[in-house]
């Protein structure tokens, strides 16, 4: 394998799928200790791209919803002097009800876990192959910031989930897609992807 990061095909502007920002409403978050990682499968050919999010057997990942663009994600390079480069993956996250239960559930963030989010972008690319993000794959995403004022934000609670620093990720955020059983049908692959992000990677 060449590691030494040479280009290998052009950089060009699809101007049929210009980019848009923002990602859409609903957000999938998941204990990266209920990730499968022995199932969950990354392309031989491409390390940014996923191919399967397999879960433990009984584990389900959590929907957090949301409204307009409250939710969002990022990510940046983090330069590194002795050592490879890696990158910082971040999930600014809104918990829109301050209830009993929601803030249970925001307790139970800041008890040290680790977690992997999985987002759907507004600007899914051709054939929507590109709608798809996951954040914290390798390394997984920790509570870094958790925020409640009844003076600001009309009383909702803002967090951030990101790599931890000296822990980051080896890559950019991947991209969850594969290839359908339909070439014809590119669209289908998409289908399939948003089911099984609908119900949280919970299989039948």
């Amino acid at each position: 394998m060449d590691c030494t990061g040479n280009l290998t095909a052009d950089i060009v502007f699809d101007c049929l799928n210009a980019p848009v920002g923002g990602i859409e409403q609903n957000v999938v978050l998941i204990n990266k200790d209920d990730i499968d990682v022995t199932a969950t499968t990354v392309s031989a050919l491409n390390r940014l791209q996923v191919t399967s999010i397999q879960l433990k057997t009984g584990k389900t990942g959590y929907k957090l919803t949301g409204i307009k663009q409250a939710n969002g994600k990022a990510w940046e390079l983090v330069k590194k002097e002795n050592a490879p480069d890696k990158f910082k993956h971040t999930f600014s996250g809104v918990i829109f009800s301050p209830s009993l239960e929601n803030k249970e559930q925001a307790d139970k963030l800041s008890q040290g876990a680790k977690y992997i989010a999985v987002v759907e972008q507004v600007w899914k690319g051709a054939n929507n192959a590109d709608a798809f993000e996951v954040l914290g794959l390798n390394s997984g995403l920790e509570l870094t910031t958790m925020t409640n004022s009844s003076k600001e934000n009309d009383n909702m609670i803002m967090f951030e989930l990101s790599s931890a620093d000296g822990f980051e990720e080896t890559t950019m955020p991947k991209t969850y897609y594969w290839t359908p059983v339909a070439p014809e049908l590119p669209a289908a692959g998409y289908t399939e992807r948003k089911t099984l992000f609908d119900n949280c990677f919970t299989e039948a």
